[in-house]
């Protein structure tokens, strides 16, 4: 079971390029000691709305969710954070260019057969559209986002520029969009400054 650190989430910390980098960016230290930033179906809810996958009428109404049936709650989030794991291993063995583990990558697809329960191809005036229902419960439709936005990296995305921040003991995962491609740190006002006050510091006990 993760350890769960509370985190006061910002639009500033929506860094990884692609709501499921975010996703994954949510949970840290994964070689070691993991570490959860979200807490349960309401952390998860107050994170998706700061994430622009659920609106305030939505995140309402994912609280009201947790509030009719909390066991079903908890079973969803404990789903999540299942394909959040999944994600992280998927993701960082695409970053290095190794193959993914098939039991991840079946946990993927069945989220993407469960997000399709709720959504159907129809035609409109002329033009084939895929639509999802508005009424499917608020966590499903958060989830189906995330989902979408990883099988989209997955197949057309630039997996060339997917990178893990070198901060110590952060591991946020981010599309390089840079223009040389060697970006190297999630926020250079975060991650990118500590190094620098480090280096800084290292050269100072060196000289004295």
């Amino acid at each position: 079971m993760m350890k769960f650190s509370p985190y006061d989430w910002a639009e500033t910390d929506m860094i990884g390029g692609n709501a499921a980098l975010d996703f994954v960016n949510t949970a840290s230290r994964w070689a070691t000691e993991p570490v959860d930033r979200l807490g349960g179906a309401e952390g998860f809810a107050k994170w998706a709305r700061i994430a622009g996958l659920l609106d305030d009428d939505d995140q309402a109404a994912l609280a009201q969710e947790v509030a009719n049936d909390p066991k079903a709650a908890a079973r969803f989030f404990d789903d999540a954070a299942t394909l959040r794991a999944a994600l992280h291993r998927i993701f960082a063995a695409a970053a290095s260019g190794a193959t993914a583990e098939a039991r991840d990558i079946a946990l993927l697809n069945n989220w993407r057969a469960r997000a399709a329960r709720h959504c159907e191809i129809r035609q409109e005036d002329g033009v084939f559209r895929r639509r999802c229902a508005e009424e499917a419960p608020a966590h499903e439709r958060a989830m189906r986002l995330i989902v979408d936005a990883a099988e989209d990296l997955l197949l057309n995305g630039r997996l060339d520029r997917l990178r893990a921040c070198g901060g110590d003991d952060c591991e946020w995962m981010f599309l390089d969009q840079s223009k040389n491609g060697k970006r190297r740190w999630c926020s250079m006002a975060t991650c990118g400054n500590e190094h620098k006050v480090r280096k800084f510091r290292k050269r100072k006990k060196q000289v004295a």
